[in-house]
């Protein structure tokens, strides 16, 4: 493999791991510690509750984690993803050169579709 894509899919392999994973884990870390410092420090009864960052974590963590879960999930089925990924498909000459073939398919006119999937195929033979 030469230089130029090796380099390339390291540098993708790392914007991957550090925006999904690494910077993800850790803002989720610095927002966690924050909170315990600017609200649970400075109410007394909350303090008294949780008096170490520890118990605060896990609690927290118990709360939030199936909340994000459950936001996550009715996002995908009836919120913003199905009219993104909507108007993503209208935008893309790739969605729209899939489906046209996908009808010529179905019409039986295979050859039309080879012709206009031909373009996307370029360098898999």
């Amino acid at each position: 493999m030469p230089l130029k894509a090796r380099l390339l899919r390291y540098w993708t392999y790392f914007r991957r791991g550090h925006t999904v994973y690494l910077a993800f884990l850790l803002s989720f870390a610095n927002f966690v510690v924050i909170q315990y410092n600017m609200v649970i420090k400075n109410v007394a009864f909350l303090k008294d509750l949780f008096a170490h960052l520890t118990y605060f974590a896990i609690v927290f963590a118990l709360l939030y984690i199936p909340t994000a879960v459950i936001i996550g999930w009715y996002d995908y089925r009836k919120f913003a993803v199905p009219t993104e990924t909507a108007l993503r498909s209208m935008a893309s000459p790739w969605t729209q050169d899939l489906a046209r073939a996908l009808i010529l398919i179905a019409e039986g006119k295979n050859e039309e579709a080879i012709k206009v999937l031909k373009k996307w195929a370029r360098g898999l033979r």
